[in-house]
């Protein structure tokens, strides 16, 4: 059986809900092709599928669920750190498209890792009056797309309310996007503790310089349903 766990990342206070990714740890020597990867993570259907080629380089390939390759995701590199402290492999940096991302693991569970701003999509932001008005929300405000919308639950906390859609890439809401966070932490020059999505997913951020954002969370793991593993060992193991 391939190696694999179904993470979420940025629970909320709680432990639960979050943003989910599917870590894959695939085996030496294999011959699966970025578009096979792809066709997987888009047949799954999870947010995010992160498929770790070498776990000693840090070496990953992430894959959404809308037809796309992603180049840098807060969310799924969060998720691979947990899934490989899980099997005493916790990696001290991780290497997507992007490029080299440095991570670590608090002793209390929370996640970080550290990065460019830039790598992450070119999200918008739209402030709104209130976190009242983001909670009310079913969609995103009239002209807007690719938007993260926000609000100051409590801007002397650098407490943000915040919620996320992307519809011309086929993108729903986003439980909890931590690359769109990284951007709004530099545009505000501060670091944040964003309450995210529809159950306020927990998304912490720190600028470290005008160009690289720290970003945290916790995760929960999961072991994956029974779909999964099997469609995982038809395209590793041919069974």
């Amino acid at each position: 059986m391939i190696n694999c766990w179904l993470v979420r990342a940025f629970v909320n206070a709680e432990g639960a809900h979050g943003n989910p990714a599917l870590v894959v740890v695939e085996p030496e020597g294999n011959s699966v092709t970025a578009v096979q990867r792809q066709e997987l993570a888009t047949r799954l259907g999870v947010p995010a599928t992160v498929f770790v080629q070498d776990t000693t380089a840090g070496r990953v390939s992430i894959h959404s669920n809308y037809g796309q390759s992603i180049r840098f995701g807060g969310h799924p590199l969060l998720a691979t750190v947990e899934a490989l402290h899980r099997i005493g492999k916790a990696p001290k940096e991780l290497v997507p498209e992007a490029g080299p991302v440095s991570c670590r693991r608090d002793e209390d569970g929370t996640v970080w890792l550290t990065a460019p701003a830039r790598w992450s999509k070119p999200w918008r932001h739209y402030q709104m009056g209130s976190a009242a008005e983001i909670d009310a929300l079913t969609g995103l405000p009239e002209g807007e797309d690719f938007t993260q919308v926000w609000a100051w639950e409590d801007q002397e906390a650098g407490r943000v309310r915040a919620r996320l859609w992307a519809p011309r890439i086929g993108k729903g809401e986003d439980e909890a996007c931590g690359s769109a966070s990284m951007l709004l932490t530099l545009k505000l020059s501060r670091g944040l503790e964003v309450l995210h999505g529809r159950y306020r997913a927990i998304i912490r951020t720190r600028p470290v310089d005008d160009v690289r954002v720290e970003l945290g969370g916790r995760c929960a793991v999961e072991s994956p349903g029974e779909d999964v593993c099997a469609a995982l060992d038809e395209l590793y193991i041919g069974r």
